[in-house]
């Protein structure tokens, strides 16, 4: 008689600054999810961030063989080079993956991601990914640049929303690049500026970034992503500058990719009535 083997599929979102994780069974339901930052050499800390020391599930053996009916699907920027992983896919379509299944929306809607290192906007009609663009050309619009700039003032990172929400004066940085940015803003404090000003100029510079990128043609605009996570302030800056449009935000967005990815082995590994 065989022996029926339970199947789990792992979602690896391996990006510039965390590496996520997240674990379904064949349903797609979510059953454990984790995270550590993006560390070096890289393959040993996918394998750190996979593996725990309890009673959660782990793909591989006591031996460090992968075990039979783990199957793995590696996104985000580090993918290509987790050798092990069944299947390899885009952050374009794990995010549209994670999304899809989250909200389970109908109509045409555009997913806006900003990331560490690049930002993607992703229009989606029927059901399907019908365009998207990538930042990569610099760090302006994305998580790099505002890490660059909250390292620079000695700020955490999860402070930032409070402190943008004191501000008393609109202003604008001129300064795209993170280097010049940097030197922007300590030439404006020096000149006795709030910094709670100069945070949601930052926020509203990336913002600004993101939108230049492409036009937003759908009613609907769905935030995923780590940035927005740790930053909702610029939630609220978008909505400022979208007016009119219908928003949500993916729940656990900072592990929308990896769930996507899961997903997606799922629907690559589909298993028999009876696993």
């Amino acid at each position: 008689m065989d022996v029926l083997i339970q199947k789990y599929f792992w979602g690896i979102d391996c990006g510039s600054s965390e590496i996520k994780v997240v674990v379904c069974d064949a349903s797609g339901n979510i059953i454990d999810k984790r995270k550590q930052p993006t560390l070096f050499p890289l393959l040993d800390h996918v394998v750190r961030a996979l593996k725990t020391d309890d009673d959660k599930p782990s793909p591989f053996d006591s031996s460090g063989s992968l075990k039979e009916g783990h199957i793995i699907t590696a996104s985000g920027y580090g993918r290509h080079h987790i050798d092990f992983a069944s299947h390899k896919l885009t952050e374009i379509k794990a995010h549209f993956m994670g999304v899809k299944k989250h909200l389970g929306l109908k109509k045409p809607y555009t997913i806006i991601d900003i990331g560490g290192q690049d930002s993607k906007v992703i229009t989606i009609k029927e059901n399907n990914i019908h365009h998207f663009e990538i930042n990569r050309k610099c760090a302006a619009g994305t998580g790099a640049f505002i890490e660059a700039l909250a390292h620079r003032l000695k700020l955490k990172l999860n402070n930032l929303t409070t402190i943008a929400e004191k501000h008393d004066k609109e202003m604008t940085l001129n300064s795209f690049c993170t280097v010049f940015a940097e030197q922007e803003v300590i030439k404006i404090l020096m000149s006795g500026e709030k910094v709670e000003n100069l945070i949601h100029a930052l926020y509203k510079s990336v913002v600004k970034r993101v939108l230049e990128m492409t036009a937003i043609t759908t009613d609907t605009i769905v935030f995923s992503g780590g940035v927005i996570a740790y930053h909702t302030g610029l939630v609220n800056l978008f909505k400022e500058q979208l007016k009119d449009k219908e928003f949500f935000t993916v729940p656990e967005t900072q592990y929308c990719g990896a769930y996507g990815a899961a997903l997606y082995g799922i629907e690559e590994n589909p298993c028999s009535p009876n696993e």
